[in-house]
């Protein structure tokens, strides 16, 4: 009887055991598979739209869902060359264990406007009176950054059309003082366009909850 009792506890606890470990291996594949397809959505056309709605002020707000990778997938993909904007920021850890969110913005500046360069009544006579004829002109200037067209749409006036690439990439990040020091946190904006200055910018983060 007492040999029987044993068996059935050692059969328990190996079950137990058996449970236990399968449920990690379990935990393991389904993190594994999640961080596989966070990865896939990271770099899959969908990812990169945005949809766009106009709040009560009348702004266009842009927005799109938020992937969340751990700490070994960015620290891979860094290795392997992608994300390698994170390499910008001087106050991110090696390991990136300090790194809360991180985000890319592709913004562009666009406008056009109409200029008068001439008196109207001077339109189009020429000092003896006579009509003149009238031929447009078209200056264009375009780089990495920008895209410029100016074109003369009458002998008074002229047409300025201008598209600014803004990109920035950004990340919020913690610090202490010493390893058991009190974590506080920054934000950091940058951008590749060499024109584009950050004069000032709001971060705030959410604390305790009541």
């Amino acid at each position: 009887m007492l040999i029987r009792t044993k068996f059935e506890i050692g059969l328990i606890l190996l079950l137990l055991i058996s449970f236990y470990f399968g449920r990690l291996f379990y935990n393991k594949f389904q993190e594994q598979k999640e961080q596989k397809e966070e990865v896939e959505q990271l770099f899959s056309k969908k990812q990169a739209e945005i949809s766009l709605y106009k709040n009560k002020y009348n702004e266009i707000v842009s927005k799109n869902e938020t992937i969340t990778l751990e700490n070994k997938t960015i620290k891979e993909l860094v290795k392997n060359g992608n994300l390698s904007f994170l390499k910008e920021f001087e106050s991110l850890k090696k390991n990136f264990k300090n790194l809360e969110s991180a985000y890319q913005i592709k913004s562009k500046v666009e406008d056009s406007i109409k200029v008068k360069i001439l008196p109207e009544e001077e339109e189009y006579v020429d000092e003896e009176g006579d009509t003149i004829e009238f031929e447009a002109q078209n200056w264009k200037y375009a780089d990495k950054w920008s895209d410029f067209d100016v074109r003369q749409v009458a002998p008074d006036s002229v047409s300025f059309k201008y598209t600014v690439n803004v990109p920035l990439d950004g990340v919020v990040y913690w610090k202490r003082k010493w390893f058991l020091g009190k974590k506080k946190y920054f934000s950091e904006i940058t951008s590749e366009n060499p024109h584009v200055k950050i004069p000032e910018f709001l971060n705030i983060k959410v604390g305790r909850k009541k």
